[in-house]
């Protein structure tokens, strides 16, 4: 439905004001009209009737167009305002269309009215719809601003954070004790900290697959790539052990783990690997599993013997030829021995791995200790132990831990230099420690085997030559040392022989007297 056009018509003459009325009623136009004729009676009308439109006379009696169009630019500065007049003139309407009014129409012509109406309403329409279109805009366009202020604060905070974050990342990859780095969902490697550099001497500019081919060790590649594609596909993570060539050319195994990390919506967005040195935990594996299997070759052929011998003392048992029973006794006493002493091996070497290794201390002469604890051996008449230097010596110690040294050092000369067949044992002071060492004439001992023969589980082997033992006597004998606060070592040369030694506090003195004298004067006193 067309809405009801008010017009207001400025008109001191009747007659003309209704040809108005009639020439509006032939357009087809809805409208209603007020006329006015005075200053007062238009301004009234233009607060009460509020026109949609305004059709001037151009001069009246007491009024003027002019004056009426500034009243309405002031009050009502956007509706149409027609002049409707005979007495004009073609320059003062053009003058007038240049300062804002709407349109003019003669008097003469008043046909051409409804056409300048409708082009007036449609006009006024289109500016109606541009000023809300621009108020909407200008209402979007604070909303976008705002937004656009508020996506800038987040994108700074984001991008701070994620500055923050990264920091945080890189140095917490630079910090670990372990190499690490980063890699695309495809693999592609794109971080690596110092720890990479450092360990493999490479530079920044050498990371591509073929440098990396080279740190890896030639039989873990085709596997450790195999493995390191299939945890890709899992997206779970995973690990396995490769190894790594170090800047000195050393290959290290490695443990290598990869671990996904995703975004919020669950997308994965990188890889962070780590190789974790484990030479050690392997090397130590490699012993237990080596050790294991020493122990119960030693352990299994005492034990064989010993079921051996009880096996025919079963037989001989109601019926024993005197001769035959002693020799099995004594074989069977010698089994038990070897299985006493691999048994004590164990638990000495798991005290002293605990540091719970006893020592008892106290005063006494060292020769007197050595020449005990090579009694039997001598007795044998197989091979000869001397004992030179310095017998009057006496030491503060353990004087079992002390023989259980003496012996071991003494048989491992037997084991190691059977050709050896006279063993000397020196005693001498240096500063303020009694030195003993035991002296060999055998084969020697490598120079690059030295290092390790005070190790646990080490053995040394020569020529190819196998020797029974669980590679703990040494080891026990070094801890033994240790408690006791001095030092043990060796020296060999290829065939020049061994010497075994080790060092003990001397007993001092307190105020000229010895340590038996102060307690024999002390233990009264506390008697009383």
């Amino acid at each position: 439905m067309t809405p009801t056009l008010r017009i207001l018509i400025l008109e001191d003459n009747e007659s003309d004001a209704d040809l108005l009325k009639r020439e509006l009623k032939k357009s087809g136009l809805s409208f209603i009209t007020e006329v006015v004729q005075t200053r007062t009676e238009f301004e009234n009308a233009l607060r009460t009737f509020n026109p949609d439109m305004i059709l001037s006379d151009y001069s009246l009696p007491s009024f003027d167009a002019v004056t009426a169009f500034r009243i309405k630019q002031n009050k009502l500065p956007h509706i149409p305002f027609i002049i409707v007049s005979g007495t004009i003139g073609e320059e003062n309407a053009v003058e007038l269309i240049k300062s804002g009014v709407t349109d003019y129409v003669s008097k003469n012509k008043l046909f051409t009215l409804s056409t300048k109406i409708n082009r007036a309403i449609n006009d006024t329409q289109a500016w109606k719809e541009k000023v809300l279109t621009d108020e909407k805009l200008k209402v979007i366009n604070l909303e976008l601003s705002e937004l656009n202020q508020e996506l800038e604060i987040r994108v700074a905070n984001r991008t701070k954070a994620l500055a923050e974050s990264e920091s945080r990342f890189r140095i917490m990859m630079e910090t670990i004790p372990q190499i690490a780095w980063t890699n695309t969902v495809k693999g592609e490697v794109v971080f690596y900290n110092q720890r990479w550099y450092d360990y493999t001497g490479l530079n920044s500019e050498q990371t591509g697959l073929r440098r990396f081919k080279a740190v890896i060790h030639a039989d873990d590649f085709k596997t450790g790539v195999e493995q390191f594609s299939s945890i890709l596909q899992s997206n779970d993570g995973g690990e396995f052990q490769i190894r790594i060539k170090r800047a000195d050319g050393l290959f290290m195994w490695h443990l290598i783990r990869l671990m996904p990390i995703m975004d919020q919506q669950g997308q994965m967005q990188l890889w962070v690997g780590t190789a974790t040195d484990i030479q050690e935990l392997r090397l130590l594996q490699q012993h237990k599993d080596d050790f294991i299997t020493i122990a119960s070759h030693e352990l299994k052929t005492p034990v064989t013997s010993l079921k051996a011998s009880l096996e025919l003392l079963d037989r001989m048992k109601d019926n024993p030829p005197s001769s035959t029973m002693s020799k099995l006794i004594v074989h069977a006493n010698k089994s038990l021995g070897k299985v006493n002493a691999l048994i004590e091996d164990l638990l000495n070497s798991s005290m002293a791995n605990q540091g719970q290794l006893r020592i008892r201390q106290q005063d006494f002469i060292l020769s007197e200790i050595i020449k005990e604890s090579c009694n039997d051996i001598n007795e044998n008449g197989i091979y000869t132990i001397k004992t030179e230097g310095n017998m009057q010596i006496e030491v503060y110690a353990d004087i079992i831990r002390i023989e259980q040294i003496i012996i071991n050092f003494v048989n491992n000369a037997i084991k190691y230099a059977p050709q050896s067949k006279e063993i000397l044992i020196y005693i001498e002071k240096v500063n303020d420690m009694a030195k003993v060492s035991v002296i060999d004439k055998g084969p020697g001992i490598k120079q690059e085997k030295l290092r390790y023969l005070f190790d646990r589980y080490y053995r040394a082997e020569n020529s190819g030559s196998q020797y029974t033992g669980l590679g703990l006597g040494l080891y026990i004998c070094s801890e033994i040392i240790k408690k006791h606060g001095g030092q043990i070592g060796v020296e060999s040369e290829l065939g020049q022989g061994s010497t075994f030694w080790f060092t003990l506090p001397v007993k001092k003195p307190i105020h000229g007297k010895t340590t038996d004298q102060l307690n024999k004067l002390i233990q009264p006193a506390f008697i009383s």
